[in-house]
């Protein structure tokens, strides 16, 4: 099931815009709401990652504002990171379906994550105060240790040995070949590129390590996709806008 709007949809919203002081990616994105997807706004729900991105958005705008030759070089990052959004909304729309299936699927395991682990739930002062009492124990660092690769081997586990597990891999290696086709159709390689495509599940061990790994090399691709896109569009049309300007000096000529 896909997640329910949030309650807190109007102050993220203002939150993230407050943010973005370039108006034309503020429009963009505004204009793109198929394609914005819910798991976002719920990591926003939880309380750590809430502080994470407010504090990094702050830090952000306090180098953008510390000197012109970098507030002109990320303003500029802004326009071009509007640009590719324009440019990319029509490849996004194409997969909907993949998109909400990943996700619904993503809402899903925050949800199970909030309640198994309703300590993600607490303000971080809390939680980094609580971190400090344990971790003052020198016995406990063995135990975190352990409790990490325990928390991994059992991800492994389930995803391995489960019903569930098993339908989640399956969902992901399809839904990775699906965007990764419609990825090749809409943004080509170009020629000196190496196009590599997602491999299954089944060729990996660590399947917690291939789920990473897939997602990423997906949303790498994308990026590098988008950049050589618009790099050559804005090659061929200063080329031609030179071209026509010395056909028009001569003809005056």
């Amino acid at each position: 099931a896909q997640c329910a709007p949030s309650k807190r949809n109007r102050r993220v919203t203002s939150h993230h815009q407050s943010h973005r002081t370039s108006s034309s990616f503020i429009m963009t994105a505004e204009a793109m709401p198929a394609t914005q997807m819910q798991v976002f706004d719920k990591l926003l729900q939880i309380p750590l990652l809430d502080y994470a991105y407010s504090t990094s958005a702050g830090v952000y705008q306090k180098v953008k504002g510390c000197n012109g030759i970098i507030n002109y070089a990320l303003g500029s990052a802004e326009g071009a990171a509007a640009l590719a959004m324009t440019a990319v909304a029509p490849v996004a729309n194409k997969f909907q379906g993949p998109i909400h299936y990943v996700d619904s699927t993503l809402c899903n395991g925050i949800d199970a994550l909030q309640e198994k682990m309703p300590i993600v739930k607490e303000p971080p002062q809390q939680i980094i105060e609580n971190a400090k009492n344990y971790v003052s124990n020198s016995a406990a660092v063995g135990r975190v240790q352990s409790m990490t690769n325990v928390g991994w081997e059992k991800a492994n586990e389930v995803l391995s040995t489960t019903t569930v597990g098993n339908m989640t891999l399956t969902g992901l290696d399809t839904t990775s070949s699906i965007a990764d086709r419609y990825i090749d159709y809409y943004l080509p390689a170009s020629e000196d590129e190496e196009n590599v495509h997602p491999h299954p599940s089944s060729d990996c061990e660590d399947k917690v390590l291939h789920a990473a790994h897939t997602v990423g090399a997906l949303s790498a691709k994308v990026s590098r996709r988008l950049y050589n896109t618009i790099s050559r569009r804005a090659s061929r049309t200063t080329s031609e806008s030179s071209d026509a300007s010395s056909h028009h000096t001569s003809d005056e000529e």
